[in-house]
């Protein structure tokens, strides 16, 4: 039994490489791998960035790897000048919890060093494009990843403001401020403005 179990590890070992050797990650150079001392340099720059938050044992990130590593060259021929990286939280764990990675694998994109999109979960070649900033055209190109969207993150001056809005219109409610129908609709239309753009 015992021979049984090892030859099955070895089975799936090959079928899920590893994406770390000794903590040190494998990849492509066109993907940034990521690390304290060049996060800043590569993530908080102007222009795009989209990043992989991963975990070397994770099998979903094993299995988005082959994926993440020909995104780069896929971008290049479509001329979108997203920059392609990755970050080992395994290792890196106060970058998973800045970032508020709960799952693996978790895709963010930043714009000018500022997280803008985020989704957690395993997509294909043409979803991670369109996350990248990759449009088609023609008449069929709406109808291309439909319903695939990632989450806004919202800044923590955004998630204030709304928070702010919706105290202001429960104090209404509950009559502790004078209010009436209008201005309770404009507290409503100031939250609905701030999650307004739900998809990148």
């Amino acid at each position: 039994a015992g021979l049984a179990a090892g030859a099955g590890l070895a089975l799936a070992a090959a079928a899920f490489p590893a994406r770390a050797i000794g903590g040190a990650a494998v990849g492509l150079p066109d993907v940034v791998e990521l690390t304290p001392d060049n996060f800043a340099k590569q993530v908080e720059v102007p222009g795009t960035t989209f990043v992989e938050f991963y975990a070397p044992w994770c099998p979903f990130c094993q299995r988005l790897e082959p994926i993440w590593n020909e995104l780069p060259n896929r971008l290049k021929e479509k001329g979108v000048d997203t920059k392609i990286a990755r970050m080992n939280v395994d290792t890196y764990v106060d970058y998973g919890e800045r970032f508020g990675v709960t799952g693996f694998p978790t895709l963010m994109l930043f714009k000018d060093g500022r997280p803008v999109g985020q989704k957690t979960g395993l997509t294909d070649m043409n979803t991670l494009m369109k996350y990248a900033g990759y449009r088609e055209s023609g008449p069929l190109a709406g109808l291309a990843g439909a319903g695939s969207e990632m989450n806004l993150v919202l800044s923590g001056e955004q998630a204030q403001s709304a928070a702010d809005e919706l105290n202001e219109l429960r104090r209404m409610i509950n009559g502790e401020v004078d209010g009436d129908k209008a201005s309770a609709l404009a507290h409503i239309d100031a939250v609905e403005r701030l999650f307004a753009k739900r998809a990148l």
